[in-house]
């Protein structure tokens, strides 16, 4: 059980525990099972969401493996069930909250929870646009926040702490396997980036509103 306090976990971090608590083993994800929850984190699907697919696929799994046969070693094979838990919880909302709300409602919603995450009303200015038309227009808008901050933030690091951020970023993330896309390990270094980042104090706005 981690010791850090689960609102205080990225979306990638609570998922990726969660995985390694039901095999009780591993530290990281692979790069691929990282770009499968970024995936996740992009569509809108909530990590509760995951977390229960996730159980009910395990659990569903282990009552038809084999005596003897290995637990599923990757997070892509409880897929299909995180993807059903997704459509029940998608119809349950529709069916008991009637209308859904508008997409650019939401979006501008989401817009106004990430600028009051943004203490400094000017850098909210100069981060996020005046207004979003849609929810992709919002995490692009999201996403360029969130990389100009994370950016300003390995700048004021001192030299010494900023050259050994890639390299330590580098050892967690491990070797890049050979059939992951280069595209999938970039992103798994970023999560460690923003991951650090994090521990900081700096909130990544992209997943957290």
């Amino acid at each position: 059980m981690s010791l850090i306090p689960s609102g205080e976990l990225s979306y990638a971090a609570l998922v990726a525990e969660f995985f390694l608590q039901l095999r009780g083993t591993g530290l990281l994800l692979s790069p691929l099972d990282q770009e499968l929850v970024a995936e996740w984190e992009r569509r809108g699907v909530p990590a509760s969401v995951v977390c229960r697919g996730m159980r009910r696929g395990w659990d569903e799994l282990a009552q038809d493996r084999p005596q003897g046969a290995a637990p599923p070693r990757s997070l892509r094979a409880l897929r299909g069930f995180v993807e059903e838990e997704w459509r029940a919880y998608r119809d349950g909302r529709v069916g008991d909250g009637g209308a859904p709300e508008p997409e650019a409602e939401a979006a501008r919603r989401r817009l106004s929870a990430a600028r009051a995450l943004l203490a400094d009303e000017e850098e909210a200015t100069a981060l996020l646009p005046a207004d979003v038309a849609s929810v992709h227009d919002l995490e692009l808008a999201l996403a360029a926040a969130d990389d100009l901050r994370l950016h300003r933030w390995i700048l004021s690091l001192p030299r010494p702490e900023r050259a050994a951020l890639g390299p330590r970023c580098r050892l967690l993330a491990g070797d890049r396997i050979r059939r992951a896309r280069r595209s999938a390990y970039r992103e798994t270094l970023r999560m460690h980036l923003f991951e650090a980042a994090r521990r900081a104090g700096i909130l990544r706005l992209r997943g957290t509103v």
